[in-house]
């Protein structure tokens, strides 16, 4: 009977020794500096964010690295890219502080890759009601409305797209999307008076590949195609100084294997040859 009782004892000894221990590991700090220990170390997202208990800023670190480590464009150096490990990132940054910045919106950008549109936009609005100065978001929302194409997206992404620009007058992009919103509404005039402006406002705009390409495919549509060769030369010549940085710089979302980025600068390259075939043939009709 004595034997039992001191069975019993160890027993109950070992459990409260284990809810003790796991008290201290779990409900202290000492989780979480082996979470960032990890992480420094050995760069281990799986573990550290399996530890992370309290840190958001360590868990929005390791779901930016997963994410093709965007900070390294046009430097040495890996750049991983596993997504659903950067969306478990996200979230537990989320988790850990609800009113975290950024996170919300890093992972919609992979919602959006994934083509899930209404947790994107779900995300992208508790963004902004959380901080609204990042008009940043506002491009990605427009972005997200634009490919979602529900009834009425299209009206609410290109006013996203023009706050965005109005926000920010030197970034192409903005234009590009705001005239790829008008062309896909008919507003084919609009859609070309805003890439001329990109052109001229935009950093860098007036040898930018893209702009001239989307602005000779829209005088296409405007039945101009002198105008569009005039374009698309462009456009093929700028594009010839095109490097796997700048594609990258264009695409941060994307898959930053060179192989992919490759692929890529020689589809935009073999797009616009076509376009400009097709121009050539409108304008001898």
């Amino acid at each position: 009977m004595r034997l039992l009782e001191r069975h019993e004892r160890i027993l109950i000894g070992a459990l409260v020794g284990v809810a003790l221990v796991s008290g201290v590991w779990f409900y202290t700090p000492t989780a979480t500096i082996a979470a960032r220990y990890v992480w420094g170390q050995w760069h281990a997202g799986e573990l550290a964010l399996a530890l992370d208990q309290s840190d958001a800023g360590l868990a929005l670190v390791i779901g930016e690295y997963y994410f093709g480590n965007q900070a390294a464009i046009g430097k040495v150096g890996q750049r991983p890219y596993e997504l659903p490990l950067a969306e478990k990132a996200f979230g537990k940054a989320i988790e850990i502080d609800s009113s975290v910045k950024l996170a919300r919106y890093m992972r919609a950008r992979i919602e959006f890759i994934q083509s899930n549109f209404d947790a994107a936009l779900a995300d992208l609005d508790a963004e902004l009601a959380l901080y609204p100065e990042n008009k940043r978001t506002l491009y990605m929302r427009g972005l997200t409305y634009a490919y979602r194409g529900f009834p009425g997206d299209l009206v609410l992404a290109e006013q996203d797209f023009r706050d965005f620009v109005a926000w920010t007058p030197r970034e192409w992009a903005g234009y590009n999307d705001l005239a790829f919103v008008l062309a896909k509404e008919k507003k084919y005039a609009d859609a070309a008076e805003v890439l001329k402006e990109g052109i001229t406002k935009a950093d860098g705009g007036e040898e930018n590949p893209w702009l001239w390409t989307a602005l000779g495919v829209i005088q296409l549509n405007l039945d101009k195609p002198a105008e569009a060769v005039d374009s698309f030369i462009k456009a093929q010549t700028f594009s010839e100084s095109l490097t796997l940085t700048d594609w990258q710089r264009a695409y941060p979302g994307n898959n930053p294997s060179p192989r992919f980025i490759e692929s890529g600068v020689v589809a935009m390259k073999v797009g616009i040859a076509k376009n400009l075939i097709a121009a050539y043939a409108v304008l001898k009709k």
